[in-house]
Formats: structure tokens, sequence, C-alpha cells
């Protein structure tokens, strides 16, 4: 059994978009709006499944069923001010997910209703083990903002929790100690958090941001240092150290609500982490509920919306991340998701816009790839070099890929020698990388340059890519330019069967095969790759092979090459 069937019981049947129930048939018209919400929950359209259950609800007020739909499909799809509405009558109702109640006393939480919280939670259902685990930070949380802190720290320090869920109470009760003015107790719980929390940023941001606090700048900036160590470049902790080093104001403790949303984001995060599905969903828009600019959430809502098929509803999340050190980031993974969907004209323009106003080297090499793939290498290349230059200046590793798309966008232009730089480049800082290895033995094999080095370069790169049919073809066409043909239709009938859909490696399979005597067969893999959209080079030269029944006079590269096991895993 998973850890995560342990944290969630049988609440998970109750809660998905397309789940089967007796459909109310008292009326016609309610009817017909339950089954276009079905069909919209089929169809991953959240929103409109939310429109027509509550228009359904309104035909049949009071309808069991309906409100618990109504109001989960309402919070998945980001309304929560509907949401907060229809959970008083869903948890009147009985509260059939178990969340309504849960979602309820985040609402009056964030209003700062802190009695009715407690009231709410105190007549809940009963629980599985995460809800109810949710349940009680919350009525922590809000007997903390009713002033009853005793009873709030008492049932911190004797709550239990299952699992992957027990490192996250060090951080809750931190907190908790902290907003009782507990600062002993409040440090020692964040030194934990910070040591056993799989959700190591926030812990990280909170207790620095709690040594600022207490005017331990080089304490705070000690912390972050270490962090940084692990993770370079992480702009949120980078952020906050520099805040720290600069003697900016020291950052202002959450309210309770604020504190609430930080004391489940890092559970809630481990859930989705685990199992991506609605149910998450939920539970980070309860969060959302807590603190609406709380920007890390935002982020980790996106991704698993995005995971479940709700990609529309990401796009919003990741545009709704505030401005500061998550927005850049937030920024790129929305541009990203959009090219993904296939909207590529306005990924793109987005891509531009970013590159134009932030200028950091994230989003010029994101415009840069998105220029590359759209064929705009002219305008590639010199983002790369901007991009390149700038992760110099600044002290951050090295990154072999983006050497290796300025050469190949060099090769595109026609700027041979200084591709072929970009390549060198790109080996020296990832020797070993099978791509850049194959990429430039390829092109000097195919311009007669440096034999030897080049065919130990594709020998080494099929030894560690093995089924990699771009890289078996490299080889098999360096057999080819040494003479050795039998070899070469070894490899490159193993390169069209990995990559059978390759006009490059059907090329050359077909003029390997013709050098052989397989004279029909070569015609075949010619006319195959003529319907396999070759580029407009290789078009001219599968007319020219058709046409003449043979490839171009060949004259083998003289090397002094031992081929022996070359390729070979």
């Amino acid at each position: 059994m998973t850890r995560l069937s342990l944290a969630l019981p049988v609440l998970l049947p109750a809660l998905a978009l397309t789940s089967c129930v007796t459909p109310p048939e008292e009326e016609a018209s309610a009817y017909g709006a339950f089954l276009a919400a079905r069909y919209a929950g089929v169809n991953r359209d959240a929103q409109g499944a939310a429109e027509y259950y509550v228009e359904a609800l309104d035909r049949m007020p009071g309808n069991v069923v309906l409100t618990d739909r109504a109001f989960i499909t309402s919070v998945i799809a980001g309304d929560l001010d509907r949401a907060a509405d229809l959970a008083v009558g869903a948890a009147g109702a009985g509260d059939p997910s178990r969340l309504a109640t849960l979602y309820h006393a985040a609402d009056l939480i964030s209003r700062q209703r802190y009695s009715g919280a407690i009231a709410v939670l105190d007549t809940g259902p009963e629980y599985g083990p995460y809800n109810a685990f949710f349940s009680d930070i919350l009525q922590q949380w809000a007997l903390m903002g009713a002033g009853r802190s005793d009873e709030a720290l008492e049932a911190a320090g004797a709550m239990q929790a299952p699992g992957f869920l027990a490192p996250h109470l060090w951080l809750h009760k931190a907190m908790l100690f902290e907003a009782d003015d507990q600062m002993e107790a409040a440090e020692a719980g964040y030194r934990s958090a910070v040591f056993t929390s799989t959700f190591r940023r926030l812990a990280t941001d909170m207790y620095g941001a709690f040594l600022v606090r207490q005017n331990r700048r080089d304490e705070a900036i000690a912390l972050y240092d270490t962090y940084l160590r692990d993770d370079r470049g992480e702009s949120s902790i980078e952020a906050a150290r520099r805040a720290a080093a600069s003697g900016a104001r020291a950052p202002r403790r959450p309210g309770i609500a604020g504190l609430a949303a930080r004391a489940v984001l890092g559970p809630t995060a481990d859930l989705a982490a685990q199992a991506d599905m609605d149910l998450t969903v939920v539970y980070m828009r309860m969060v959302q509920r807590l603190d609406p600019d709380l920007a890390p959430l935002h982020v980790v809502l996106a991704g698993t919306l995005d995971r479940i098929g709700l990609h529309d509803l990401a796009l919003s999340e990741y545009a709704a991340v505030p401005e500061g050190p998550f927005r850049l980031g937030a920024e790129i993974d929305r541009i990203v998701l959009m090219a993904t969907l296939g909207r590529m004209d306005a990924a793109y323009a987005a891509a531009e816009n970013l590159a134009e106003q932030s200028g950091e080297p994230e989003a010029l090499l994101l415009h840069a790839d998105l220029a590359r793939i759209h064929n705009r290498c002219e305008t590639a290349v010199p983002l790369y070099e901007r991009a390149i230059a700038l992760n110099r200046s600044r002290g951050r590793p090295e990154d072999w890929r983006y050497e290796y798309f300025r050469a190949s966008c060099l090769v595109t232009l026609d700027r041979w020698d200084d591709a072929e730089a970009a390549y060198l480049d790109a080996l020296d800082i990832a020797p070993n990388q099978s791509t850049v290895l194959n990429d430039l033995g390829y092109l000097w094999i195919e311009r007669g340059e440096n034999i030897e080095r080049a065919f130990d370069m594709v020998s080494r790169a099929a030894e560690m890519d093995p089924e990699n049919g771009n890289v078996i073809d490299s080889l098999g066409w360096a057999y080819y330019q040494l003479g050795h043909y039998e070899l070469a239709v070894q490899e490159l009938e193993r390169a069209a069967a990995l990559n059978p859909g390759s006009a490059t490696a059907n090329l050359h399979l077909g003029d390997a095969y013709w050098q052989v005597g397989r004279r029909l067969e070569a015609g075949f893999q010619w006319r195959r790759a003529a319907d396999l959209d070759p580029s407009a080079e290789q078009v001219v030269q599968i007319e020219y092979r058709l046409e003449h029944g043979r490839p171009p006079e060949h004259t083998p590269e003289m090397a002094s090459v031992d081929v022996s096991g070359a390729g070979e895993p």
C-alpha cells in the first residue's frame, strides 16, 4: 500500500468531474444542465462544468448532489467566491465530499472570523488521515487568531501526523510559536523545519525572515548561502539574501491566514507531487483562499492544473503570480505551456516581449529557443550570445546546451567557422555529451574534415546512446564515407529501424544498399525517404537518385581509422 493510499481514504471516487450519480429527474431542465455539466467534465472544461452544475442547482435548489458538485467544480475552476457560498450549503447537507467544511473554515479564517471557523471545524464530519491533518492545522490557526494561543500550542504539541506529513509539522509549530512571541521555541522549530522539511525552500524563507526580524542578518545570510550551495539560482532565496545583505527593511510576518496558508502549502505540494488529480487542486484552492497572493502556491497549482489537462486554468495561474522573485519563472512556464499547446505565435510574441522587458538570461534563452524553432536563426544567435555572456558575468555554471543550440543555428546560417567554434565550446563544457559529439562528428565527416577524430566522436556517441536513431545514423554514415559499405548497411539498418520516420536515415540507407549491390532495396529506400518530409536539399538529392538510379559518384575518405568494435555498447 502506498503512502498516498494511506493518507487519502475513500474520498477520491466522489471527486472526479466525471463520476456517476443518479441524475435528478424531477425537472427536465435540471437534468439537461446536469448532463451538460457531465459532458463538460469529461472534456476537462472545469469552468463549463461549474456553470452547468450551478444552473442545475438553481433549478433544483437544495439538491445535495448538485450542491456538492457545484461546490467542487467551482473550487477547481477557481471561482473562489462562489465556492465559498456553495461550501456553506454543501457542509450543511452533510458534506458528501468531506471538503466543503474545510473550505468554509479556510474562508472564515481568511476573513478573520476565527470563532466561526472553530465552530465549523468542531462540527465537521469524520475525516480520513489527510483531511484530519488539514483540519487540525486550520483549527490551531483559528485558535491562535481568536486569542486562544495556549489551546493552539497544546493541540499542536499533541498533534500526530502520518507518513510524509510529519516533517511539515515543524514549520507549522515554529510559526505558531513566533505568532505567540515565543522566540526561542520558534527558532528551534524553524531549525528543525529547515533540516527535515521536504519543502525546504519555504522553511528556509520563513526561518531567514525570522532571523532578519530579530536583527540577525549575518545568520540569515549564512542560512541563505547554505541553501544556495545546493540550489544555485533559486530566485526567491537569492532575492531574500540580497535584501538581507543590503539592509532593506525586514519582511513583515504574515497574518494568521497567511501563516495558515504556509502551514498547509508544503503538505499540499507534497501531495501533488505524489499524484496529480482533481483532489489536489481542491486543497490548493483552499490555500489560495487563505492567501491569494502566495506566489509559490500559484506556481505549484499551475503545474498541477497543466498535468491534469486543465491547461487554460494553468495559464491563468501562471499569469496570476504577483511581481517578485517567482514572476519571471512563472512567465517562462506560461510561455512554454502556450508553445506546448501549439499556440506558437502567441508564445513567440510573449517570449519576445519578456526578453525585451526583463533582459534576464532565462528570458533571452527562451526567446532564442522559440526563434530557433521558428527558423529565425538570425534572431536566435545574438540572443544566445547575450544570454551566455550574462550568465558568465554572473558566475553561473556553463550550460553546454546553449552553445550547442547556437552552433546549430550558425550551421543553418552557413557560418561554419563560427559554428565549429561553438560546438567545440559546448564540448569543452560537456566533453562526453553524446548529442554534441554526434553532431560535430557528423558534420566533419560530411565536410571531409578531421576524419579520424570525427569517427572517434560518433563512435563514442553511439556507445553512450545506442538506441538513438540519429546517433546510429551518424555512425553508419561515417562508415559509408570511409568506404566500409557493409558496416554502413549494418548500422544504417539499425538507424532506420530506430527512427523509421527519418528521411535522412532512409536516404543514407538507400545509398549504402546501392554500394553493396542491393539496387532494388536502394530504390525503395529513396522513395520511402521522399515520403518522409525531406528538407529542400534532400528533395534535390532524392530526385537525382530516382532519376539516375544511383547516388552520385562516391570517393571514400582516405584515413587510417580503426573501425573494429566501433559503436558496440
